[in-house]
């Protein structure tokens, strides 16, 4: 079980059991594009798998604000914050009853692992490490993702797919203007000036809800961001 800390009337923090991630050597096999077969990677990932709960520490959470508006077609406001977010967060984010800004993380421990690995010489051990503490980070967004929903869900509204800055041309320096409205040191995730996260395995961004608000597939086919994880998900999904 997990154990809830609020933050104040609309803030909410969780504290996860290492137990409650859990990543499958089959999503790794995808991501390196292996097709759930044993392989040379395969004893380096069961291996990892295996050590992952003692090197995370998964917290996550969320501010929900309820003043909300739409200037254009390219940002959103929320209180007297306007985002940037471009035509397509803008347009899966639209009909917000509620937004939730969101963070998640595994904390600093994998990361530092990795390094280690790295700087022993063990190349291939810290790749798949660093691609596993990615999933976890996920798995750790899904969790918070997952429990909105559920908690939407008693009050008839429906929720939307998760935005992050960097992706669907949304800039990633726009996570000074996220981090703003989390209180200090919120989930243990500290923001550089160069926008980067603090431990880096975390992930933030914006959750719409309400009564008009539904999930909708991510739109790969009209952002063209090769890397994104959303990406990598959706050809996961197609493949099983």
């Amino acid at each position: 079980m997990f154990t809830i800390k609020n933050n104040g009337s609309n803030s909410l923090e969780l504290h996860l059991t290492p137990e409650q991630i859990t990543v499958q050597k089959e999503e790794i096999d995808s991501i390196i594009g292996y097709k759930n077969t044993e392989h040379h990677f395969s004893e380096i990932i069961n291996q990892i798998l295996s050590t992952l709960p003692q090197k995370i520490t998964p917290r996550a959470g969320y501010v929900i604000i309820n003043s909300i508006d739409y200037p254009d077609k390219k940002s959103i406001r929320l209180q007297d914050v306007i985002f940037n977010t471009e035509p397509i967060v803008t347009s899966q984010l639209k009909n917000a009853d509620l937004m939730f800004v969101f963070l998640a993380t595994i904390g600093n421990k994998m990361e530092k692992w990795v390094e280690e690995l790295r700087s022993e010489g063990e190349l291939a051990n810290s790749y798949i490490a660093d691609l596993i503490a990615s999933a976890a980070a996920e798995k750790t967004a899904d969790f918070i993702h997952d429990y909105i929903t559920k908690e939407m869900k008693k009050n008839n509204m429906g929720v939307s797919n998760r935005y992050s800055p960097g992706y669907c041309n949304w800039h990633v320096s726009e996570q000074h203007k996220l981090f703003s409205f989390f209180p200090k040191n919120f989930c243990g995730v500290t923001l550089k000036e160069s926008a980067l996260m603090m431990p880096i395995k975390s992930i933030s961004g914006i959750i719409a809800a309400g009564r008009k608000v539904k999930w909708n597939d991510y739109l790969c086919d009209t952002c063209k961001a090769k890397n994104c994880t959303y990406r990598i998900k959706n050809k996961q999904n197609k493949n099983q």
